[in-house]
């Protein structure tokens, strides 16, 4: 590999070479969010490449005997990840707009995954039944290193093989993982990636193949909801994985500006989009709202939007204009119930979004109870204890915990 965003492109040759010669190499441009230039180029899998990767894989993984050749391979992984971990960074940002600085905190984010599962002691396998030994992934485009070290390190510790479908939007750096992962013999197969333009149609693929004993989906509750019950329908395990989003709730008497700092850095900044403990609102004592909610604004002001390969970057852009879109709805839709906008526009101009305050937000509204695809934070006062959500709920201490080592300074 030699150029971060063709690495998808280096990725497939070994099985581009292998088709007919007659055949046409269908690939598909990746765009940039920021600018919407094109980053780089991926092969389009098509089904019966799918299906060529998933027995090869699941030969593979009927031949191993015990875990052992796995982690010692996890290792090596490792430390070309190590190597290759600017350009990763880099691949990451450009791919979904994801500050750099915070693409690097992926990148090493991933590494201690990593190197947590290679310290995992080897375990013995036995193959007494006739039965495919591979999972299938469908991952989004959120921290796409992290989320494919995590799935690799998890499926092929348990001696199966694993074939992701990333999304279109992000296959440049799951497919140069793949590229590292490859050493010339037959553990090659236990990982690779298969980018297409065709989700629904991989997915239906690989839950009617023999090969696949388990279907693994990370992203948003509609397309989870989707793959559940496709795989319901070929009776085929499934685990769906969603980051869960918690409120986060601030009391009297808490230090205005520690909170405002630990806020910002856990639900505007977001180094890891997958990362547990993301925030969904915030509850505030009616008693230190205002004071707060100004406070948290005047931080807001100093952060910077822009292009997310500049290292002074903050919030980057949002994935797409689907992503603008809905922010925008969920904005009027809570100001027409009668919230109240304290930073931030109702209608985004492109996809360079500056952090949006939504006060006086009521729990039932959209803006609390779905996906935020961007820089925006609803706040719901509260006056006394039992208006708080019945759920579990974070506190700036657990915010502190769960630091993941890139803070904003003011």
């Amino acid at each position: 590999m030699s150029d971060g965003p063709n690495d998808a492109l280096e990725l497939d040759a070994p099985a581009a070479v292998g088709r007919a010669a007659s055949r046409a190499v269908r690939c598909f441009d990746v765009l940039s969010p920021y600018d919407e230039t094109v980053v780089g180029r991926a092969l389009d899998v098509d089904f019966s490449t799918l299906a060529l990767r998933l027995d090869k894989g699941s030969r593979a993984a009927r031949a191993l005997r015990n875990t052992l050749p796995v982690q010692q391979r996890f290792r090596k992984w490792a430390t070309k990840i190590d190597a290759r971990r600017d350009e990763l960074a880099r691949i990451i940002s450009l791919e979904t707009g994801k500050p750099i600085r915070f693409a690097r905190v992926e990148v090493a984010t991933a590494l201690a995954a990593l190197d947590a599962c290679v310290s995992c002691p080897p375990i013995s396998l036995v193959r007494d039944w006739i039965a495919a030994h591979a999972a299938y992934s469908i991952a989004n485009w959120c921290d796409p290193v992290l989320s494919t070290v995590r799935e690799v390190a998890t499926v092929l510790s348990s001696g199966r093989a694993l074939v992701i479908k990333p999304s279109s939007r992000a296959p440049s750096a799951p497919s140069a993982l793949a590229a590292l992962w490859c050493e010339g013999d037959e553990l090659d197969a236990l990982f690779c990636v298969g980018p297409s333009t065709d989700p629904v149609g991989m997915l239906r693929t690989a839950v009617m193949s023999w090969q696949v004993t388990e279907v693994r989906f990370q992203g948003s509750r509609d397309v989870g909801t989707f793959v559940s019950n496709v795989c319901d329908e070929a009776v085929v395990p499934v685990s769906i994985s969603k980051s869960e989003r918690l409120p986060l709730v601030v009391h009297a008497g808490a230090d205005i500006q520690a909170t405002c700092d630990a806020l910002i850095n856990r639900a505007i900044l977001q180094p890891l989009l997958t990362f547990p403990g993301r925030i969904s609102c915030l509850y505030i004592h009616d008693s230190v709202a205002d004071s707060f909610i100004s406070a948290l604004v005047d931080k807001l002001s100093c952060l910077h939007v822009g292009n997310p390969l500049d290292d002074e970057t903050d919030i980057g852009p949002v994935i797409d204009d689907v992503a603008t879109g809905l922010i925008s709805e969920q904005v009027e839709d809570a100001l027409f119930d009668g919230a109240m906008l304290r930073c931030g526009k109702t209608h985004p101009d492109g996809r360079l979004i500056r952090p949006i305050v939504i006060d006086h937000a009521k729990p039932s509204m959209r803006v609390c109870v779905e996906e935020l695809e961007g820089p925006l934070l609803p706040v719901v006062r509260f006056h006394q204890f039992s208006e708080l959500p019945n759920t579990t709920c974070l506190t700036v201490d657990s915010l502190n915990l769960l630091d993941t080592g890139e803070r904003f300074e003011p």
